[in-house]
């Protein structure tokens, strides 16, 4: 008889903190600029994509209400919104703060991680398969055709997304990882290992071929390609409101290690 294990198979002891999930994330999608406000990070990247644009909330800051208008002078020169990322790692008295100045939340999520100590992955019963379909590894180049799947399927058509996402994308030692069906890419991963924890992002599948397993398998196959690579454990964030993405990563044994919120500031209006 197999008996299947639930979450508590997991070791504790290969499961990093939050406090280092957090920067692990952080270095995994990176600003092309920033700057250092005490505890604070501010990310700059024209505008392309919240992770990239936001302050991480690594720590206390020295001074709150000074702090939070170099901020928001920052971001405004720049002609970005004033946003931040909390996870567990934030100052509760610099959540309060910002919230007292209307900051409020506009997307919620989850920070999901898995050991790679003892058993794999689960099994991908039900995963598309045959030999119309394989999985293709390319790293750390960026493969043009990955690109622009990747920009198409995320609605990602500005000219600017084009120039700034491989300079995000392939910042790190990424590896990318696509599904081919019949030599077409359908689905497409990105995972990176930084300080022996992997990061799993960009796991799309094209609309027309969803619900076939390609999920499935590319998160089983960016797990082990994390392992091989030395990783004693995966990260994920998810938002909140996906719930398709929650399940697909619950199923492969993923849990809950914290959770992140964006909180963005109200219009302020200029008196003159």
């Amino acid at each position: 008889m197999t008996v299947e294990r639930g979450p508590t198979a997991e070791a504790p002891a290969l499961l990093p903190t939050v406090a280092q999930a957090t920067s692990v994330l952080m270095a995994s999608w990176p600003a092309l600029d920033e700057r250092r406000i005490g505890g604070w990070r501010l990310g700059f990247a024209e505008g392309f994509t919240r992770r990239a644009n936001s302050v991480w909330m690594l720590g206390p800051a020295e001074d709150t209400q000074l702090a939070l208008g170099a901020v928001e002078e920052a971001y405004r020169v720049r002609g970005l919104p004033s946003q931040f990322l909390a996870t567990e790692t934030a100052d509760p008295r610099d959540v309060a703060a910002l919230e007292a100045f209307g900051y409020s939340p506009t997307l919620t999520g989850r920070i999901l991680c898995r050991s790679l100590g003892g058993e794999e992955p689960a099994g991908l019963e039900g995963a598309s398969g045959g030999d119309l379909v394989a999985v293709t590894q390319a790293g750390p180049e960026l493969p043009p055709d990955w690109l622009d799947a990747w920009l198409s399927w995320s609605e990602r058509r500005l000219a600017r997304d084009r120039r700034l996402a491989p300079l995000i994308l392939s910042s790190g030692a990424s590896s990318f990882l696509g599904v081919r069906q019949e030599g077409t890419l359908v689905a497409l991963a990105r995972v990176t290992v930084i300080d022996g924890t992997g990061v799993i992002d960009c796991l799309v599948t094209q609309s027309a071929h969803r619900g076939r397993g390609h999920g499935r398998l590319l998160l089983h196959h960016a797990q082990q390609e994390a392992a091989q690579r030395g990783a004693t454990s995966c990260l994920a964030m998810v938002v909140e409101s996906n719930a398709v993405s929650r399940r697909l990563f619950h199923r492969a044994g993923f849990t809950a290690l914290g959770s992140f919120t964006y909180l963005q500031a109200p219009e302020r209006v200029s008196c003159c």
